[in-house]
């Protein structure tokens, strides 16, 4: 099982936004970021950097 960790525009610990990502999805313009347990988070932004290897993703946000 491939699960990520989520920034908010940098890869720093402290815009860590959703840890252990299981799937992201676009819906009504924004991203949604769900984890292992089901819990959803709607960011307004785009997709910077998707790191299957490192299990890292940042998003751009204005």
């Amino acid at each position: 099982m491939c699960l990520a960790a989520a920034y908010k525009n940098t890869q720093d610990p402290e815009n860590l936004m959703c840890r252990f990502v299981s799937t992201i999805t676009f819906r009504d313009k924004k991203l949604i970021l769900t984890d292992i347990l089901g819990e959803e988070i709607e960011v307004d932004g785009e997709l910077s950097t998707v790191d299957l290897v490192k299990n890292v993703v940042v998003v751009k946000c204005a």
